[in-house]
C-alpha cells in the first residue's frame, strides 16, 4: 500500500495535464502564381498566369487597376488560372498597366501583383478600305475609299479617263462616261507609300452603254401572256379575246426619270397616263406599284380567292425579272396564302361615288392567263 499512494501525485499531475487543450495550430493563407508579370508583342494575343492557393479552399479573385479602363486587354478568372487577352497595340507607345490577384475576404493577406506590358506598335505600312475592283455606271461614276498610314504616301492612276483627287486620309476616283457604246474599259489606281514598300491596287472597270442595265430598259415594251380574255364589266368570263394592237393599249413607254433611279411609264393600260415607277439597281429590273390613281382611274391587280371567281382588287408593289439580254421582264407576282392574282384592272366611279370596274373594247379591263412578260416591242 505504501507504494501506491507513492504514486497518487504523480498521477493527478498527469490527470490534470490531460486536461488541459491543445492550442490550435495557425494556418497561413496564401497563394503560388506561376508568374508576375505578361508580356505581349505589338501584335497582342493570349496569356494565362495559374494560381495555386493554400490550402485549396482559399477563394481568391481579380482585381483590375484604374488603368483597365484603356480596355487594350481582358482579364478572364477560370478555375486554376487568369487569363490575359491583349489587343493589338497599334500606337507607337509601350503600354503598361498591373493588375491584382488577392485572397477573398483576407485583409492581412497581401494581394499579388501581376504586371502587363506590351511593346509599341510599329508604324502602319499601308491600310485602305477599298476592295480589290469595283464597277462604274456608263455614264460616269466616282468611289471614295480611306487610306492610313503612318508613312508618306501617294495615290495614282493609269488611265487618262480616270481621275484622282486626295484629301489628308480620303482618295476619291472619278471617271466621265465611257464613250464607247459596246466595250467596256479598265483602269488601275495605285495606293503606295513613297519608300515603295507597300502599296495596294483599285482595278476600275467602266460599263459599256450596252452593258448598262437602266438604260437597256428604256423604250417600248408589250404586255403579253399566254392567254387573254376580256371583261366589259369587271367580272371574270370565259370570253377570250384577241384584239388586234390598235384597239387596245398593252403597248407602253418606258422613259428615263430620275437617272439610275426611277423610271416614267406612259399610256400603262390608258392612253395618256404618266406613272413613275423605281428602277430595282440590284435585281436590273423595275417595281410597279399598282393601286395607283391617275386621271380619274385606279390601277390594280385582281386577286381572286383561289377556285373562285369572286375577286377584289390590290393595291402592291410588283417586281419584275429582267432577261440577261433586257428583250423581257417577268413579273414576280408576291404571295398571298388564299389568293391568287389573276390581271390588271382600271376602276373608275359611277354617280355615288363608288369604285366600279371600267372597260370596253378599246380600253379594256384583261385578264392573263400564265405568266405576265413585259417584252420589248419593236414595230
Amino acid at each position: 500500500m505504501k507504494h501506491i499512494y507513492n504514486l497518487l501525485p504523480v498521477l493527478a499531475i498527469l490527470l490534470f495535464c490531460g486536461s488541459c487543450s491543445e492550442p490550435e495550430p495557425i494556418v497561413v493563407q496564401s497563394l503560388t502564381l506561376s508568374a508576375n508579370s505578361v508580356v505581349f508583342d505589338c501584335k497582342g494575343g493570349e496569356q494565362s498566369v495559374a494560381v495555386s492557393p493554400f490550402p485549396e479552399s482559399v477563394e481568391w479573385q481579380i482585381t483590375p487597376t484604374a488603368a483597365d479602363a484603356e480596355q487594350w486587354y481582358e482579364l478572364t478568372k477560370q478555375q486554376d488560372r487568369v487569363v490575359v487577352v491583349a489587343q493589338p497595340n497599334e500606337t507607337l507607345s509601350e503600354r503598361v498597366s498591373l493588375f491584382y490577384i488577392e485572397v477573398v475576404g483576407e485583409s492581412d493577406v497581401e494581394p499579388y501583383a501581376v504586371s502587363v506590358c506590351q511593346e509599341a506598335g510599329r508604324a502602319f505600312d499601308l491600310k485602305t478600305s477599298a476592295p480589290e475592283s469595283c464597277l462604274f455606271d456608263s455614264e460616269g461614276d466616282s468611289f471614295t475609299f480611306t487610306v492610313i498610314s503612318e508613312l508618306q504616301w501617294e495615290a495614282t492612276s493609269d488611265s487618262d479617263w480616270l481621275t484622282v483627287e486626295r484629301t489628308a486620309e480620303r482618295v476619291k476616283v472619278v471617271s466621265a462616261a465611257n464613250p464607247d457604246d459596246k466595250s467596256s474599259r479598265t483602269g488601275k489606281v495605285v495606293v503606295a507609300t513613297t519608300d515603295g514598300n507597300e502599296s495596294f491596287c483599285l482595278t476600275v472597270e467602266q460599263q459599256s452603254r450596252s452593258q448598262n442595265g437602266y438604260l437597256q430598259l428604256l423604250g417600248q415594251w408589250e404586255i403579253t401572256a399566254t392567254k387573254w380574255f376580256y371583261s366589259p364589266n369587271g367580272s371574270l368570263n370565259e370570253l377570250d379575246y384577241n384584239p388586234s394592237q390598235s384597239q387596245y393599249f398593252l403597248i407602253f413607254d418606258l422613259e428615263q426619270g430620275e437617272y439610275g433611279k426611277t423610271f416614267i411609264m406612259k399610256d400603262f393600260l390608258y392612253p395618256s397616263t404618266s406613272l413613275e415607277v423605281k428602277y430595282d439597281k440590284k435585281g436590273g429590273g423595275i417595281v410597279i406599284p399598282f393601286g395607283w390613281s391617275v386621271l380619274s382611274y385606279d390601277v390594280f391587280l385582281y386577286i381572286t380567292l383561289i377556285n373562285s371567281n369572286k375577286f377584289s382588287f390590290a393595291s402592291l408593289e410588283v417586281e419584275t425579272i429582267p432577261s440577261a439580254d433586257y428583250a423581257t421582264m417577268k413579273l414576280n407576282m408576291p404571295k398571298v396564302e388564299g389568293f391568287s392574282y389573276v390581271g390588271f384592272g382600271l376602276w373608275t366611279y359611277d354617280d355615288s361615288g363608288n369604285k366600279v370596274a371600267f372597260g370596253y373594247r378599246s380600253q379594256p379591263t384583261m385578264f392573263p392567263m400564265g405568266d405576265i412578260v413585259f417584252r420589248k416591242y419593236i414595230n
